[in-house]
């Protein structure tokens, strides 16, 4: 069994059964686990078989294959609170909702069974975990910086989470490398998450945003977009060192799911910073989506 204590450093949105009970699932950490999985070139076959599946293809009847990965949560510590989903807005429009506030912990404990992981199912697998800790989140608006958090392994020292953004940038070249995902540690230093969060959320083509809208759709949304609705292929992670708290972004460039192209990328960015959103100047400082 390997162990990793999180603590998150922004707003956790991860709605339980209740509205107003927030819960850390291990089902909800599984997904992440499954999409960073196929993110970075992962096979159907292989996915299967390390995380289980339904198949109806035998006889019309349903056959479930085992997944040889299990996921647990255990001692979390942290009190639900309200906070804005949308922190660059006031009042109602913020859409506040109830969530883990920063400092909640919690254990992650990652198991094996079924004889376990083998040869190239556990690199691919390691990976995938790797990745999620480095570049993942967890819970609603995980796409903008919800749910991001600091990891720490307590069972096991072959990991240990970067504390400079050269290392950082090493471990996240290397696990991207070959991939269709591209990722940038952008150049501000913040004294905390929550304005980071703040600056990530302030974007372009809301609900009283129009003109920014009719801009995306002509480049197939690379914000993502709620009718229809789709996923932003443009994602951000804050990640804390010694010397404060940096934003990265992230880019799904694998066109076949998302329907963008590269090009989308850099024209979100031209229109973001046209727009004299903090966000968008950032990026194209960093050179990120630029040809």
């Amino acid at each position: 069994m390997r162990s990793f204590k999180l603590t998150f450093i922004t707003p956790l949105f991860s709605k339980g059964a209740y509205e107003d009970k927030p819960e850390i699932r291990a089902s909800s950490i599984r997904g992440q686990l499954r999409w960073w999985f196929r993110a970075l070139g992962g096979s159907s076959s292989d996915e299967s078989r390390i995380f289980g599946a339904i198949s109806s293809k035998q006889a019309h009847r349903e056959q479930t294959l085992a997944s040889k990965v299990v996921v647990r949560v255990s001692d979390i510590e942290g009190e639900p609170m309200k906070f804005p989903t949308l922190p660059h807005k006031e009042g109602g429009a913020s859409a506040p909702k109830t969530a883990f506030s920063p400092n909640t912990s919690c254990l992650v404990h990652i198991l094996e069974r079924l004889g376990g992981l083998r040869g190239d199912e556990r690199k691919l697998f390691d990976k995938a975990l790797q990745a999620w800790l480095l570049l993942g989140s967890l819970g609603l608006r995980s796409t903008r910086a919800g749910g991001n958090f600091i990891w720490e392994s307590v069972s096991t020292d072959i990991w240990s989470p970067p504390n400079n953004s050269s290392d950082y940038n090493e471990k996240v070249s290397g696990l991207l490398n070959g991939t269709s995902i591209k990722a940038r540690l952008l150049l501000q230093t913040y004294n905390n998450a929550e304005d980071a969060r703040y600056d990530i959320s302030d974007t372009i083509g809301g609900k009283n945003d129009n003109r920014g809208a009719n801009s995306l759709r002509l480049v197939r949304y690379p914000l993502g977009n709620f009718k229809p609705r789709k996923t932003s292929p443009l994602r951000f992670r804050i990640v804390q060192f010694n010397d404060g708290f940096r934003i990265v972004a992230i880019w799904d460039g694998r066109d076949n799911i998302t329907l963008n192209r590269d090009g989308d990328l850099n024209e979100a960015v031209k229109l973001l910073k046209g727009a004299n959103k903090k966000i968008g100047v950032l990026m194209s400082d960093a050179s990120f989506g630029q040809s």
